[in-house]
């Protein structure tokens, strides 16, 4: 399993790790951000970073479980940061519980913290190079490995305090499982190091051992106090505090001269390396540590600052040291049997190609930039720049759609298309409710074009008909009176087609919510009597004028009353009510139909394009969702609701105009 891996349902392309991987070990496909494990250097900083919790860890639990069950000489060895890691208990109690587990032994970290700062001490006595990176950072070597190989000469040849720790029992105990438990992510790749492999058997997190205390139903808290196992350590102990391993080494250098640099965070260790193999950097002692020291590893949990953190650890050490001088330890440590502090480094770079200048061109042509002003190095995709990231495009590492400014612009671009094919849907839905209008509409202008022609001819008769050549002109009048009255009953309803199939753009203004009731009632109303659908208006006294498209609510009112009239194949009844809405300021539309309702699981989705419970033969599934879109443009609302067997309500919420 890979130390650190992606959890695929959690990643939501935030790409924050890519934005904090020292090592630009993240690979984007389709979206998620996976670690590429040939350029991870087990930093842990994505974990840290990820708010999604989207990066899961390997775990250690398993196989310490396995240790602790088969094999009774066991052994805990404990990183010098743990009293800040259990700072809510004694530190003694966090040993009493670890042999509550069945480790055989529990052995401070910082004995090989000791032996690793009196190596580090002899390198420097010696001087034999011109600048010593010291190693105790396994993320710091890992990098160097990758990413600077030709700073591989320049690294101190020392195991870190953990393989130190591992050597020196499996000196005396070599058939014992050593598990390491610690704050580090880092350390997980280290146990599996061809260099130093074997030595370590586990890696357990504070977060893994905290857990297995829960599944283990050990409290903490409950504990008694035990002390570790020997050798105990002198001040090996400071080794996760900032300069820790300096102090412990005992150098001592000048701020004047330079001579030594301890540097802790991933941009400052970044940006020593560089300076060292540009050769800007003439310092003697080099200590880098990408977290600040191991107080601060991604694996620790709690809140507390780091100079809490440190405060806890110094104040344990002073502890530890108990009056016993510098002296004593070192007959202490030198009686102990020999262990071999050495190791070998290898160049472990990563080839990648390298991509042309046409290549980066055509790289940024396929997310419109052009010109050099386009480059816009916003960071939002993780990478410094923009060259950087279409480098890694050209790599493989990431994908065009992680541009930011390019994908607001691609997004305006189908926003603008999505409009015009809103548009195109609105005016089919039109033409679809001009079909279910065309019969009535029909019935309606035949009904006055018949009275038309019936008073022609009586009038014709009364012209033509003797002994009188005149008729009698107050019967004459009346006659011309209801002609007039029926044409333009007829004009008016054409007239009200017309400006329904008309394509027009949206003109907002004044007008009342009666106003639009009878206008769309003009065009259906007939149609409704004739199917057997009683219809009840009500409009509320001194109802403001709304804010809207006369044509484009029309619509909207239209489609409802169409819809109620399809749930009544049976006949029924419709309510139409305008009445002052809760929300201020708005008036809201109501039409309630006594049909067959709409299912409860249909209920949230009648408004989305082409959903339809209807035949082919009798809907489009796009009245409601073009409703809902005119709504949307107005500024007001559509909402459903229903019963089976009872009918439906649909409230049409429209905005007060301006006094």
């Amino acid at each position: 399993m890979p130390v650190i891996e992606t959890i695929m349902d959690k990643c939501k392309r935030c790409y924050s790790c890519i934005r904090n991987c020292p090592a630009k070990a993240i690979r984007i496909e389709h979206g998620q951000a996976m670690v590429m494990q040939e350029r991870c250097i087990g930093c842990g900083r994505c974990v840290r970073v990820c708010a999604q919790k989207a990066k899961r860890i390997e775990s250690g639990i398993e196989k310490t479980i396995e240790f602790l069950r088969e094999d009774e000489d066991t052994f805990a060895i404990l990183a010098p940061s743990f009293p800040a890691a259990f700072a809510e208990v004694k530190p003694n109690q966090v040993v009493a519980a670890l042999k509550a587990l069945g480790f055989a032994k529990v052995i401070p970290v910082a004995v090989g913290a000791d032996l690793v700062a009196r190596e580090y001490a002899e390198l420097a006595a010696k001087k034999a190079m011109t600048t010593i990176i010291t190693t105790p950072c396994p993320a710091v070597v890992n990098f160097i490995e990758k990413y600077h190989p030709s700073l591989l000469l320049l690294l101190a040849p020392v195991v870190s305090p953990m393989i130190a720790t591992g050597r020196l029992i499996k000196t005396t105990s070599p058939h014992a499982k050593v598990v390491f438990i610690g704050p580090c992510i880092a350390k997980k790749k280290e146990k599996v190091d061809p260099k130093v492999a074997g030595i370590i058997d586990e890696v357990l997190t504070y977060n893994e051992l905290k857990q297995l205390f829960e599944e283990s139903d050990v409290v903490l808290e409950q504990m008694g106090e035990e002390e570790f196992d020997q050798p105990w350590p002198h001040m090996g102990g400071i080794f996760p505090v900032s300069g820790g391993l300096l102090r412990a080494a005992r150098l001592h250098g000048d701020v004047l001269d330079n001579e030594i640099i301890v540097t802790e965070g991933t941009d400052r260790v970044l940006e020593i390396l560089n300076r060292v193999e540009e050769g800007n950097i003439e310092a003697h002692f080099l200590d880098l540590l990408f977290c600040e020291g191991c107080i601060n590893g991604p694996a620790m949990d709690n809140d507390l600052s780091v100079f809490i953190r440190k405060d806890i650890v110094a104040r344990y050490v002073q502890q530890w040291l108990n009056g016993e001088s510098e002296e004593d330890a070192d007959c202490r440590f030198a009686a102990l049997s020999p262990v071999r502090l050495k190791r070998r480094f290898t160049n472990e770079a990563i080839q990648q190609p390298l991509p042309s200048e046409e290549d980066i061109r055509a790289i940024f042509v396929r997310i419109n930039k052009r010109n050099a002003e386009d480059e816009l190095n916003c960071g939002a995709c993780g990478y410094s720049t923009c060259r950087e990231k279409a480098l890694a495009v050209f790599q493989g590492r990431a994908e065009l759609e992680m541009c930011f400014p390019y994908l607001i612009n691609r997004l305006e671009t189908t926003n603008r298309e999505l409009l015009e094919t809103q548009e195109r849907l609105v005016r089919s839905a039109r033409l679809a409710s001009m079909g279910e209008l065309a019969a009535g509409v029909a019935h309606e202008i035949n009904n006055p074009l018949a009275g038309v022609l019936t008073y022609i001819k009586l009038m014709r008769k009364k012209v033509e008909t003797p002994p009188s050549p005149l008729p009698d002109m107050q019967k004459f009048n009346d006659y011309l009176h209801t002609v007039e009255e029926e044409t333009t009953r007829v004009s008016e309803i054409v007239k009200s087609l017309l400006e329904f199939a008309r394509p027009s753009e949206p003109v907002v203004a004044k007008v009342t919510a009666q106003e639009i009731v009878k206008k769309a009632l003009l065009l259906i109303g007939h149609q409704l009597t004739l199917q057997n659908i009683e219809i009840n208006e009500k409009y509320e006294e001194r109802l403001p004028d709304v804010k809207a498209d006369l044509r484009q609510i029309q619509q909207v009112l239209l489609n409802l009353l169409i819809n109620a009239a399809q749930a009544m194949p049976d006949g029924g009844r419709v309510f139409i009510r305008a009445q002052k809405s809760p929300d201020e300021p708005f008036v809201d539309l109501q039409v309630t139909d006594t049909g067959a309702g709409i299912a409860p699981e249909n209920l949230h989705r009648v408004f989305e394009p082409f959903f339809t419970t209807k035949s082919t033969q009798k809907g489009t599934g796009l009245g409601l969702s073009t409703a809902y879109s005119i709504m949307v443009k107005h500024g007001g609302t559509i909402q459903a609701s229903s019963q089976l067997g009872k009918g439906s309500v649909f409230t049409v919420r429209l905005p007060v105009a301006a006094a």
